[in-house]
């Protein structure tokens, strides 16, 4: 059964902001802790013009990390958005993974297994695949699985 995204971050508005970063490969299960564990540090400390941001974030597949900001608290300032890109670059670094290839998108094969295609290919296929284009919350709980047309 493919997944149901109507229930992430159930404390955050469908107003707030996305940032999407789908890794190369998935993260073997210490890798995945790892990740976690640094991602976990960093939603603490995140902050726009001194101020904590209402933020959360995950890694889902083992593979696709996902940062959302909700913004009717405090907006994601430029600086803000500068850290979090530094920390997914460290990240990616430290794992010797790459978030940051915009062509790559998720696809599903089967009912569970996921696997990394190039986005013109998944569009052309029959496997559902993540939209990489998500904005906001909402759009990613209602809109985040795409089936091609075939």
């Amino acid at each position: 059964m493919l997944p149901n995204f109507n229930t992430l971050f159930p404390e955050l508005t469908d107003d707030s902001r996305v940032w999407l970063y789908l890794a190369n490969r998935k993260l073997d299960p210490t890798e995945l802790q790892f990740a976690e564990e640094q991602l976990s540090v960093f939603l603490t400390a995140w902050k726009a013009h001194g101020k904590q941001l209402n933020c959360n974030g995950s890694i889902l597949f083992s593979q696709y990390l996902i940062l959302v900001v909700n913004e009717e608290v405090e907006s994601a300032s430029g600086c803000s958005i500068d850290s979090s890109v530094h920390f997914v670059k460290s990240l990616g670094n430290e794992l010797e993974v790459e978030f940051f290839n915009r062509l790559n998108v998720l696809k599903f094969v089967g009912d569970t297994d996921t696997e990394t295609s190039n986005y013109f290919t998944a569009m052309n296929g029959v496997e559902p695949f993540l939209n990489p284009l998500i904005q906001n919350l909402g759009e990613l709980r209602n809109n985040w699985l795409v089936t091609p047309k075939v």
